[in-house]
C-alpha cells in the first residue's frame, strides 16, 4: 500500500538531520542523548527534529520501565523508510522462469542436435565410385544461453537463501 506524503510528512522528511535521525532508528531504538552525540546535534536540537517526526506519524516514544526516553520508527516509518515490496517474491519468481527456460532450451537444444544427427546417418549410401566423406564425430554443439539462464536462476536462489539466513533481520 502507498503511503500518502501529507504536508507534516514532506516537512518531516525535507531536513537531512531528520534523514540522519531516521536512518538511525531503522537500525534500533534511540534516545534523544544518544542521537544527539552520534550526530553531533545538541540535544534540545535533536529533540525539535523527534518532535517533527513525531508529528508526522514517522517516530513515535517507545514504552519503557526507565527513566530514558527510547524513540523508534512507527510502522508508517518502516514502510516510508525501508519499503518492503516483496523483493524476495520478484527474485524468487525471475529465478525460477530462468531455471524453467533454460531447462527447456537445453532440452530442445538437446532434441533438435539428436534429430540432425539422426537424420544425417539415416541419408542414403553413396553410390559405388563416389567419394565417400569422412564422417567423424563433430563436436556438440553447447547452448550457453541455455546455461546462462540456468546459472542465474541459481543465483537468484542463493541471494534469497543467503538473505533469509545470513543478513540481519533490519535488512530482510
Amino acid at each position: 500500500m502507498p503511503e500518502v506524503l501529507d504536508k507534516d510528512t514532506i516537512k518531516a522528511i525535507s531536513a537531512e538531520a531528520r534523514q540522519e535521525i531516521l536512518k538511525m532508528l531503522a537500525k534500533r531504538p534511540y534516545t534523544a542523548s544518544e542521537i544527539a552525540k552520534a550526530t553531533g546535534k545538541h540535544v534540545t536540537t535533536v529533540t525539535e527534529h523527534l518532535n517533527v517526526l513525531e508529528k508526522s506519524s514517522l517516530v513515535r516514544k517507545k514504552d519503557s520501565t526507565n527513566k530514558w526516553v527510547y524513540y523508534e520508527l512507527t510502522s508508517r516509518g518502516e514502510h516510508f523508510f525501508k519499503p518492503q515490496f516483496y523483493s524476495w517474491v520478484i527474485v524468487f519468481s525471475l529465478s525460477v522462469v530462468f531455471v524453467f527456460v533454460g531447462m527447456l532450451r537445453l532440452f530442445r537444444f538437446e532434441s533438435e542436435t539428436r534429430n540432425a544427427m539422426d537424420m544425417a546417418a539415416n541419408e542414403p549410401s553413396p553410390a559405388f565410385g563416389e567419394a565417400v566423406a569422412q564422417t567423424t564425430s563433430l563436436p556438440v554443439p553447447i547452448d550457453y544461453i541455455a546455461y546462462a539462464l540456468i546459472a542465474l536462476g541459481a543465483i537468484g536462489m542463493i541471494y534469497l537463501a543467503y538473505r533469509k539466513y545470513r543478513m540481519p533481520a533490519t535488512y530482510r
